[in-house]
């Protein structure tokens, strides 16, 4: 019933009962509904914010492991760039030694680093690895300087023995016993005499120093060789000596001039080699140049 004031009429309105059930079902439907909904979107915001949030964890990790991963990789660059300068110097000393031997230059790999694969700019080694390479690459440097420093030894003994004829004639007469050329028994001939004309130049049959340069009895006017590792040799009989005590001199060097000076019967040159003092057969010595 609605009252109104007291000119008006009251008015009056049935509501069924069954309409109040039917509102309030609605009415408490709407409201569950509303509340599911709050609850549901509550719970998913929830998940969503969990979720953003690991997300974001991980992007952080990612962030700090690539971080990591940029520094291993300049780490590793630079080692690779360490182990290619380590291998170029030892390509460098073996090209030096091979070039003193005479040997043609060669390219080889070395284990599984090939020479093309080098030259990349984008190859790593981890640092084990690249301790060890650098390792074996040092020890086989050591091995390269030792290997100069013997190769050099033994050019220059190969420069210093007395390997070349001194002049180029007949070889009159040889090393040891032999009939004296004076008419009367044998003697024993410590060098080679070698036959050729008066003023032929003699040369220094290999790399040393002047140790004597003067008349010696019997060998005429005579020079005498020192070549180091206890060998000597003497050129006997000369017309002309054009060295000087203390004088380096090189294979093939003019030292005298060859004559008929001293205990000879004609021109010729009298070559000896003596090792530690004691006179040797110079064909030994001379096989090894001619």
């Amino acid at each position: 019933m609605i009252i109104p004031d007291s000119n008006q009429q009251i008015k009056s309105f049935k509501i069924s009962i069954p309409l109040i059930k039917t509102v309030v079902i609605v009415a408490f439907s709407i409201i569950m509904a509303a509340t599911i909904s709050l609850v549901y979107f509550g719970k998913t915001t929830a998940y969503l914010y969990t979720v953003i949030a690991e997300k974001d964890k991980k992007i952080a990790q990612l962030t700090s492991l690539k971080e990591e991963q940029d520094k291993k990789i300049a780490t590793l660059d630079k080692n690779a760039q360490l182990v290619n300068e380590k291998i170029k110097g030892l390509d460098e000393l073996e090209e030096k030694v091979r070039r003193m031997v005479g040997l043609s230059t060669s390219t080889p790999s070395r284990g599984n680093v090939s020479r093309d694969i080098r030259g990349e700019s984008n190859i790593s080694y981890d640092n084990e690895t690249t301790a060890e390479l650098i390792s074996e690459i040092d020890q086989k440097t050591q091995n390269l300087q030792d290997l100069i420093s013997k190769v050099a030894a033994r050019l220059d003994y190969l420069n210093s023995i007395p390997s070349v004829y001194p002049v180029y004639g007949t070889t009159t007469s040889s090393f040891g016993t032999r009939k004296s050329p004076f008419g009367y028994g044998s003697e024993f001939h410590p060098g080679i005499d070698i036959s050729v004309p008066v003023g032929t130049p003699v040369k220094a049959a290999g790399k040393g120093v002047v140790t004597y340069a003067g008349w010696l009895s019997g060998y005429g006017n005579v020079v005498i060789i020192d070549h180091g590792y206890g060998i000597q040799s003497v050129y006997g009989h000369n017309s002309q000596i054009l060295v000087k005590v203390g004088q380096n001199v090189k294979r093939g060097d003019i030292i005298a001039k060859s004559g008929n000076t001293g205990r000879s019967t004609g021109p010729h040159v009298h070559f000896e080699i003596r090792v530690n003092g004691n006179p040797v057969d110079p064909m030994k010595y001379l096989a090894k140049g001619n």
